[in-house]
């Protein structure tokens, strides 16, 4: 089939009715645009133009072309245009893994601002466990995760996206409610709920080396359920979950969350991305640091004016 480009040449005559009108516009040589007509005509194995030396004449099979011609280009430049967006990750698919803890905030701030940067971009989204969102963007079953306090893998590579304060989480009837700040002293008193550590265990782990700094042991809590957002473990007014500041934003008005002391530790989410990202990937993690440059969500960072 004739390739596009004569297409363009013989829609271009046609719309100038000259040869010399046409090559002008088209920037080529008069001898070479007729030419090239010439081969379009040989391939198809009919005549589209009458040529005479003041005019240009469509054809029955020229006038058909050109009515139908505009249509075929806009539709064969819009496949082009949708494969070049394809390929610098502005359009098709992107598969999101994340931790339910970074659901809170985090997640539905990211898919927002891909909507509203890149429509063309949709985005599909699963929770996993930290440990196993690595080994879904590794085996290529997810293009990006994004969690708290993931491990280093190999082949993996982390990016910061957002660190905030650690705080406590209780029941506004607890005997701590009444605080403005508690430390790990204060927590090792009562049971704190904590996942099991093959849940994420570089965070079991940070939670325990908050309290064994101060030569504390706390007093671990399994959680009945893995993911409960109406927290229901905590309405025995005695116990206590740990959580980042996100996650204790907008509460019903039974709990409390109650920051830990300045200098604790806080609490990061990354970005989890195969060494090579798509381009889907690597589209996303510019829209993910520039909504947390927005957002002020790194220390270094503060929201734009």
């Amino acid at each position: 089939m004739p390739e596009a480009r004569l297409l363009r040449y013989f829609l271009t005559v046609a719309e100038e009715g000259s040869f010399t009108r046409a090559a002008a516009r088209l920037h080529i040589a008069q001898p070479a645009l007729s030419t090239q007509i010439r081969r379009l005509e040989s391939r198809l194995g009919v005549s589209l133009l009458h040529r005479t030396t003041r005019v240009v004449r469509l054809t029955e099979a020229g006038r058909a072309v050109y009515e139908r011609g505009p249509d075929a280009l806009a539709a064969l430049e819009a496949v082009w245009e949708a494969a070049r967006r394809a390929g610098e990750g502005e359009l098709g698919r992107l598969r999101l893994a994340y931790s339910t803890s970074t659901g809170y905030g985090t997640v539905p701030a990211l898919v927002e601002a891909v909507g509203s940067r890149l429509p063309g971009l949709q985005v599909t989204a699963e929770t996993l466990r930290t440990p196993d969102i690595a080994e879904a963007v590794l085996a290529g079953r997810a293009d990006a995760g994004i969690a708290r306090t993931p491990e280093a893998v190999p082949g993996i590579r982390l990016l910061a996206l957002r660190t905030e304060r650690r705080g406590i989480l209780l029941s506004s009837d607890h005997p701590l409610a009444g605080r403005y700040g508690l430390t790990p002293a204060d927590v090792s008193a009562f049971p704190l709920l904590l996942h099991e550590r093959a849940a994420n265990p570089a965070h079991y782990d940070e939670v325990l080396a908050l309290f064994h700094a101060e030569g504390l042991t706390p007093q671990l809590a399994t959680r009945p359920i893995a993911f409960d957002p109406t927290q229901s473990a905590l309405r025995d007014a005695r116990t206590l979950g740990l959580v980042g500041e996100s996650s204790g934003r907008e509460l019903p008005g039974w709990l409390r969350w109650i920051p830990l002391p300045p200098g604790t530790r806080p609490l990061t989410t990354h970005l989890v991305l195969p060494d090579s990202p798509s381009p889907v990937a690597a589209r996303f993690t510019d829209i993910a640091l520039a909504a947390a440059h927005e957002a002020g969500w790194l220390p270094d960072r503060a929201p734009l004016d």
